[in-house]
Parts: C-alpha cells; sequence; structure tokens
C-alpha cells in the first residue's frame, strides 16, 4: 500500500466523513482482508493512523455521533486496531454528555449513554480488590438495581455497576458546582417521586399498602356488586387549598377493578419480585392535560402515576375495536349502503380494499386516515371522478369517511382500562404486562417505570458518599437564605 494512500485514510479519517473513509477501508480490503495491515508501510503510518483514529473516536462520542461511532469502531480490525478504552476519555465524555443533560432538564440522557457506552464495553476497567468487594457488596443487598440493570442494558458487568454506583453519581458535585444560582441539594432526595421523562409527567402517590387497603374498604363499604369502584385517593403529597377559611384537600378519583388487585395482592407486595402490576385508572385529578393517568406498582411497595393523553396516546386495544379483513368490508359495505353512497362506487372501493387489505391484518382506528388516502388515491384514477365537481367528490369522500368512522371509532381512555381489566379477569392478558401496553412517542409506561428505578439510584450512593460537599451546598444556601430573609 503506497504513502499516499495511508496519507489519504488519515486525511479522510480526519475529515470527520466516517462513510468516505469505511468506502476508502473497504476498497483497500476487498481482495485481501489483511492488505492494510500486510502492508511494507504500515509500521510508519501506525502510530497517526491510531492516534487520529482515538481521535476521531472521542470526538463522536463527545458530539454523540453515535452512528458514526459504531461504524468506525466496527472497522477497527481492518486497519490494525484493537480498542483500548484507555486511550479515550470515557468517564469524562460521558459525565460531561451527563451533566449537560441534566442542565437542559433530559432526564432520559444517561439511560440512552449507559446503553451505548455499555454496549460496546467502553466503562470496563481493572478494578481493585476495594472496589470489587463494593461491587459483591451491592450485588449481595441490592438486587432490585442488578435485576433493573440487566432489563435496560442486558450486559451487565462489575464496572458497570461500579460506574452506576460509585462514578456516576459524582456527575451531581460537578452539577452543583456549575449553577448559576444556589439550590438546596437535599431537594434531590425524592426529585423521581415527581418528575418529568420523554414528556411524560410521573408521580409517586404514596405506599401501595395504603392503596390496597383503601381498595378493600372501599369495596366492603357496599360495593361488593361492582366490577368496577370509584376511590378518592390522596396522593403522597396532599396540596391544600384554602378559601373563604374552608381548607380543602387535593384528592384524585380512581377507577379500579378490585377483583384483579385481590388476584395478584400477594405479587403486588412481594419487593423481590421485578415487575409492575396496573392498579387504576385515575379519572379526575390526575396529571394529564384532561386529568387522566394510569397507575402501577413498583417492586419498591409505591403507587407511580403516569400521565395519559386522550389525544396523544398510542395505548394498544386487545380484541377491542379491531377487524379482520372480511368483518370490516362487510361492515364498510353495509355503512355505505345506509349512508346511500351509489352502488357502482361501493363495489369500486370493496373490491379494491379486497385487493390491498392483508387477510391476516387487525384493522382498528389507527389505520382510517391511511385507509381513507388509499380510497382517494384510488377514486381519482377514473374519469369518471375527475369529471364530477370537487365539492361533490369531497361529499363523496366524507360519506366513505364517516362510514369507516362508524366502525373504526376512537376509543376512549376510560373504554381501554376497563376492557384491559376484563381481559386481566378473563386470563387472557398479565397485569404486569400492561405498563408495555401504553406508550407515548416511542416509550412504554414500563420503559419509564423501569427507567425510574435506575435513576433513584443516582441521589442514594450520591447523599451516602458525598457528606462533606452536600454539607457544603447546604451552608451555601442557608447563608444566601440567610441574607434574602434580612433583606
Amino acid at each position: 500500500m503506497l504513502p499516499s494512500q495511508f496519507q489519504n485514510l488519515i486525511k479522510t479519517l480526519q475529515s470527520g466523513k466516517i462513510s468516505d473513509f469505511v468506502s476508502l477501508v473497504k476498497k483497500f480490503t476487498e481482495k485481501r482482508s489483511s492488505y492494510i495491515i500486510d502492508s511494507e508501510n504500515y509500521d510508519k503510518f501506525r502510530n497517526l493512523l491510531k492516534k487520529t483514529y482515538y481521535a476521531t473516536l472521542s470526538e463522536f462520542l463527545t458530539n454523540m455521533r453515535f452512528d458514526e461511532f459504531s461504524k468506525l469502531f466496527n472497522i477497527s480490525d481492518k486497519i490494525g486496531i484493537f480498542i483500548d478504552v484507555a486511550n479515550i476519555d470515557v468517564i469524562g465524555i460521558i459525565s460531561k454528555l451527563h451533566v449537560d443533560g441534566i442542565k437542559i432538564g433530559n432526564t432520559g440522557r444517561i439511560i440512552e449513554l449507559v446503553r451505548f457506552f455499555n454496549k460496546y464495553n467502553l466503562l470496563e476497567r481493572n478494578l481493585t480488590a476495594e472496589e470489587l468487594e463494593i461491587v459483591q457488596e451491592i450485588k449481595e443487598n441490592d438486587k432490585l438495581l442488578i435485576e433493573t440493570l440487566k432489563d435496560l442494558f442486558g450486559n451487565v458487568t462489575d464496572s458497570l455497576i461500579f460506574y452506576v454506583c460509585k462514578i456516576m453519581p459524582h456527575d451531581y458535585i460537578v452539577w452543583l458546582r456549575d449553577r448559576d444560582f444556589v439550590v438546596d441539594p437535599n431537594f434531590l432526595k425524592n426529585w423521581t417521586d415527581n418528575f418529568s421523562i420523554y414528556g411524560l409527567s410521573v408521580r409517586n402517590l404514596g405506599r401501595v399498602e395504603d392503596f390496597i387497603k383503601k381498595v378493600e374498604t372501599t369495596q366492603n363499604s357496599g360495593n361488593l356488586d361492582k366490577a368496577f369502584l370509584t376511590l378518592r385517593f390522596n396522593p403522597r403529597y396532599i396540596i391544600s387549598y384554602e378559601s373563604q377559611h374552608i381548607l380543602r384537600e387535593y384528592h384524585e378519583i380512581h377507577l379500579v377493578y378490585p377483583e384483579n388487585i385481590k388476584k395478584n395482592k400477594e405479587k403486588i407486595l412481594d419487593k423481590d419480585n421485578y415487575n409492575f402490576y396496573s392498579l387504576s385508572m385515575v379519572i379526575f385529578g390526575g396529571l394529564g392535560p384532561e386529568g387522566f393517568g394510569f397507575t402501577y406498582s413498583t417492586p419498591k411497595g409505591e403507587v407511580i402515576e403516569i400521565c395519559s393523553d386522550q389525544k396523544e396516546t398510542e395505548a394498544i386495544i386487545i380484541k377491542f375495536k379491531q377487524y379482520l379483513k372480511r368483518k370490516f368490508l362487510d361492515k364498510l359495505e353495509k355503512e355505505m349502503e345506509s349512508l346511500k353512497i351509489n352502488i357502482d362506487i361501493r363495489r369500486k372501493v370493496i373490491n379494491y380494499l379486497s385487493d390491498i387489505i392483508n387477510p391476516k391484518e387487525l384493522i382498528s382506528y389507527t389505520n382510517k386516515n391511511s385507509i381513507l388516502r388509499k380510497i382517494r388515491d384510488f377514486l381519482f384514477q377514473f374519469d369518471e371522478f375527475q369529471k364530477i365537481q370537487e365539492s361533490g367528490l369531497e361529499d363523496i369522500l366524507l360519506n366513505i369517511s364517516i362510514a369507516i368512522s362508524i366502525i373504526l371509532k376512537s376509543v376512549k381512555l376510560k373504554d381501554q382500562f376497563m376492557t384491559r381489566m376484563e381481559l386481566v379477569a378473563d386470563n387472557k392478558l398479565k397485569s404486569e404486562d400492561l405498563a408495555k401496553l401504553t406508550s407515548l412517542k416511542g416509550k412504554s409506561h414500563y420503559d419509564v417505570l423501569r427507567e425510574r428505578i435506575f435513576l433513584q439510584n443516582k441521589p442514594k450512593w450520591f447523599f451516602k458518599d458525598y457528606p462533606e460537599e452536600i454539607k457544603e451546598f447546604e451552608n451555601e444556601y442557608n447563608k444566601l437564605a440567610g441574607r434574602r430573609w434580612r433583606w
């Protein structure tokens, strides 16, 4: 391999145009995989190539260009470089990205970072005997954390455990010192009791034992014959309003299927059971814009509410308002007939949909807009419809839309919840699986619940390992508060 080819490789790598670099490497090694390494000029350019390679990897990590990092990382063997994490300031980079995420309120960024860094073994390090002893103690005493790490990241090494418990919490120190204003560090103790992540509001309502007791008391007070019951439940943080000298406590109203609570009671209360059970739907006073929310138990014995929005939810409805092809087309034909849509148009639409819909596909209200677009495009292909005035064609399409809407009517959150509870009661669904079936913008309630357990670990170790620094922050805050009081 010529010196000019090595120079071109290095220049392309320095430019950060990773696709061009990968193309060059593939070009040079397409006939012989070791062509670059076996070249007589390799030793001459090896150190510069290696230095540039690690510098580029570091730059990609720093700028969160993870796709390009992966491409460069995966081609390292082609250029004779075997990754040594010591050549990358891994902790420095992930710490800065984490702190920057806290500053902008991106709570979930640390999950994304740890997942990526762990995937490429970037957090691996040689632990001392003392550090290994700490890790072993964590494994024995915090099985919930270990289970959560497995669930989130798959491969759980001693280095990963040491990082999330003993290194990552130090980022709080960096963040608190880098703030433009002084705050009381103690607010970090329970910040996961009321926070937002991925656009979802999350709140700890209190102990699950209290919630179950409230359900049982309400059921025993004359609601034995009802499948569903409503109950008033005061959140852990009771908000009081004083109006005309009358003190009113803030409360929520929950819709509950008590038999499912009873059915799973022992599992819900078992703190060694890593599951999140569906408890209720908040129908008044909840975190969502319409006062809605869903609640779940956690292995820590908490009742956690996650907001829900009728307009935004992607909640999956199982065996409810879903139709297979034949049943859907039969219903559509009848609805179009009742709306007096011309028989020729009905025939064309039904035949067209019969051709394009997969017989095994379940059709629900989420398919409505896609089906309407296809029908519109289909009808415009015919001369007879092109001659109709635009308003006339829109009337036809509006009637077809009405027919589809009647069949695929959007299902309200309350109906979704009640349907799911009945499916759990019939053993067609598991209560602990419902959190996975409710999502918003690609993140399920299950993701939020398990990531919250991970995020709870950080303040735990922060307050355990940094008492002197915390005292320093407290003193600063108290001095500032004292000056404000004197003013």
